[in-house]
């Protein structure tokens, strides 16, 4: 029997968006979204502050510290030294997403302006562009994740259209597309080699994480299997050998705020644990270790393989409302952000004791357009017990719909904060420490979860 239990927690203090894990076990990397990569070692924890922006994607290699960054530069620093070697500037849109070849002379990179990065690295000058691969599909949506093969020679890009696209990486177009992969979005991928069958992982905003078997000359795909057992967006998959159990293993990370570990070959899922107390934002594997980081602030590592199943205490959610506590301001201010201008006198608790189908006919009619949407959303908040605490503004308590972030760390709804300083307080509005800076920069990733939970119409059951 398959379980992990909990190595070490460490306590970032900031939203964590990307996380890695060297080599050698010794050093994990988490990005930030304020631009810095928190780095933990035996020698201690340390700070690297070098992106202007969210570090998006981060990585190791055997010689680099690689991130992408929404600054829209790749950063290249010495593993060891942690001098900052090289700066690549080659998209001109955030980088999403960032994947090295198994010999590590293949770096691939995923941006905002819709087109992948295939870069050469070397020893001992400088990484080159070797060439871009393009999104031609007119349904393309957005590049969430990007893989490369073992081979070096099939590059996979998942997509917020929820179709695949499929690489020869010496071509620039997709010699194939997986359309409709994941209804509402694919929000992630990974590649892989088992028992000489080329498997391509696939997950999304269905809740479920997919296997494709996929022909390396014809490009060809056959649905392999349907891994099912999140309750949430799946954000982040990884495929990789469990060398303590000697068998191929897919680990999944949701907004559910769960990892499940799944075999493959027997298709089967293993065991789930409830590993953070926000979304799982992304998560990598070495050896038997599995390290995850979330929205919580924190970064784990875990020791997966057979053993008792040791109990996971989280962190409670911060500046978390209940929905028993919801007055009807709170339930009025997240129905307008689902069905606008619809008025209601209920209270948390009228949602909490009523069916999803009887609320959603007694507020909107069972025939509107946005009743799939509406339901979806009830059940997301009761599973939740509320909202999730990074959705909401600490000044208002209300959804954020234009979620900014100040020098103090946090996030707030851009009207708020900015009437807060316009109003001459220079401190912040949680730890009412002085604000080293004025400057708002918009989180992305946080605006880009709130709209796919809130602005998404969903088939799926949240029971």
């Amino acid at each position: 029997m398959i379980s992990i239990s909990l190595d070490k927690s460490y306590k970032c203090g900031k939203q964590i968006y990307s996380c890695s894990i060297s080599k050698d076990n010794n050093v994990i990397a988490a990005g930030c979204h304020d631009g810095n990569i928190f780095l933990v070692s035996p020698s201690g924890e340390q700070i690297i502050d070098t992106c202007k922006y969210a570090v998006n994607a981060c990585l190791f290699s055997s010689k680099f510290l690689i991130a992408g960054s929404t600054d829209e530069c790749i950063y290249f620093w010495d593993f060891v030294t942690l001098d900052l070697l090289h700066s690549l500037t080659i998209h001109k849109g955030p980088i999403r997403s960032l994947a090295l070849s198994k010999d590590e002379s293949v770096l691939v990179s995923g941006s905002g302006d819709q087109k992948v990065g295939v870069i050469n690295i070397f020893p001992d000058s400088a990484p080159k562009l070797a060439r871009y691969l393009y999104l031609n599909e007119s349904d393309a949506g957005m590049i969430s994740d990007v893989c490369i093969s073992s081979s070096n020679s099939i590059i996979v890009v998942s997509s917020t259209s929820g179709n695949v696209f499929l690489y020869d990486v010496m071509i620039s177009k997709p010699r194939n597309v997986i359309y409709n992969a994941h209804e509402m979005g694919a929000n992630c991928c990974d590649i892989t080699v088992f028992k000489d069958t080329l498997l391509v992982c696939t997950a999304g905003a269905d809740y479920m994480a997919k296997l494709w078997e996929l022909d390396s000359e014809s490009f060809e795909y056959l649905l392999y299997h349907e891994f099912s057992g999140h309750t949430g967006q799946i954000l982040c998959c990884k495929l990789y050998n469990l060398i303590s159990e000697q068998k191929l293993i897919l680990v999944t990370g949701s907004i559910d705020r769960s990892i499940i570990i799944w075999d493959v070959e027997g298709k089967a899922k293993l065991h789930q644990a409830p590993c953070h107390s926000a979304f799982v934002y992304n998560l990598d594997v070495f050896g038997d270790q599995i390290v995850t980081c979330s929205s919580d602030k924190t970064v784990k590592l875990w020791n997966a393989g057979v053993g008792k199943i040791k109990t996971v205490t989280v962190v409670p959610l911060s500046h978390h409302l209940e929905l028993s506590e919801w007055t009807n301001k709170q339930v009025t201010s997240w129905l307008h952000y689902i069905v606008p201008n619809c008025k209601t006198s209920l209270t948390g608790n009228d949602l909490l004791s009523k069916d999803a189908d009887d609320l959603v006919n007694a507020l909107i009619g069972k025939d509107s357009h946005l009743s799939s949407r509406l339901k979806h959303s009830i059940l997301l908040i009761k599973s939740f017990n509320g909202i999730p605490s990074e959705f909401l503004c600490p000044i208002s308590m209300e959804i954020m719909t234009d979620p900014v972030v100040t020098s103090d760390g946090h996030s707030y709804e851009r009207s708020n904060i900015s009437e807060w300083l316009a109003a001459g307080h220079l401190t912040s509005p949680l730890t009412n420490t002085a604000l080293t800076s004025s400057s708002l920069i918009s989180n992305h990733n946080l605006r880009k979860l709130i709209q796919t939970v809130f602005f998404t119409d969903s088939k799926k059951s949240m029971s």
